[in-house]
């Protein structure tokens, strides 16, 4: 038997929450992997979603709106944001997605290489927050979630400054926790294993690596289950949906079993 036959490659089933139906989202990283399963949930469940990316819409449907924009571009932001007002007067619900992971070594890396990452992961996220503040505060979910990841608590060769935003991301969250709770505002972060998105499966799990791969996670995670990206949509769209009302400043860890956490 090889890696391979040893996973559940079943779908994850969709999740239908209805307090979520006529409500108003935005998701960043809309095109592709985890925010386009979000993005595709929160249509499912009768919500209007403003999808964020840098490139263009791969989504076509008539409660979508999609905004091209540069997260790591301050100003870009802000004229997000305005564009997004020009078509609502309120959201309900803000996921961050967007997120870049390059391997740099330290003796390779720099200011630059800190820069192009740091600013997408974790300052563009609170500048997200920041410019749409005004919009949350008029919607009636008002509910956050911030998506990170495991990989900082994995000590991995190279991800230094990935791991280091995915890290700040949980910071970002229990950080505004507070501040938010006092006016009704939930935060919560959801923080995913190794996910078959189709860029991992393109550079992690088909050609010659593929099987090492695999076996390496058959070895970690406590369930014999390929995670995709549906399955993190479903733990994202719980935080957001009023089912889950007495959680803020959670990190929902979705790994399979692989911290235990």
């Amino acid at each position: 038997m090889n890696a391979t036959d040893k996973f559940d490659e079943a779908p994850s089933p969709g999740i239908q929450l209805p307090d979520l139906a006529g409500g108003v989202a935005l998701v960043t990283g809309a095109s592709a992997g985890i925010g386009r399963a979000t993005v595709e949930a929160l249509l499912a469940n009768g919500a209007t979603v403003h999808g964020v990316a840098h490139d263009e819409s791969t989504i076509t449907h008539a409660q979508y709106r999609h905004h091209r924009c540069d997260l790591r571009d301050a100003n870009a932001i802000r004229q997000l944001s305005q564009a997004v007002a020009s078509q609502t007067d309120r959201l309900d619900y803000v996921v961050n997605v967007a997120g870049v992971d390059p391997k740099v070594a330290l003796a390779e890396g720099g200011a630059e290489h800190w820069d192009e990452i740091a600013d997408l992961n974790l300052r563009g996220y609170y500048l997200v927050l920041h410019e749409l503040l005004p919009l949350l505060r008029t919607g009636r979910g008002r509910s956050i979630v911030n998506v990170s990841s495991i990989n900082y608590r994995l000590g991995v060769p190279k991800r230094a400054i990935y791991s280091a935003t995915k890290a700040g991301i949980l910071g970002l969250t229990t950080g505004l926790a507070r501040e938010l709770g006092a006016e009704g505002i939930r935060l919560n972060t959801v923080s995913p294993g190794w996910v078959f998105t189709e860029r991992q499966v393109r550079d992690y799990f088909s050609g010659a690596d593929a099987e090492k791969n695999l076996a390496y996670l058959a070895s970690v995670q406590s369930l014999p289950l390929k995670i995709d990206a549906a399955d993190i949509a479903n733990h994202i769209l719980f935080y957001l949906s009023a089912v889950s009302r007495a959680s803020t400043g959670h990190n929902c860890v979705v790994d399979a079993g692989w911290t235990l956490e």
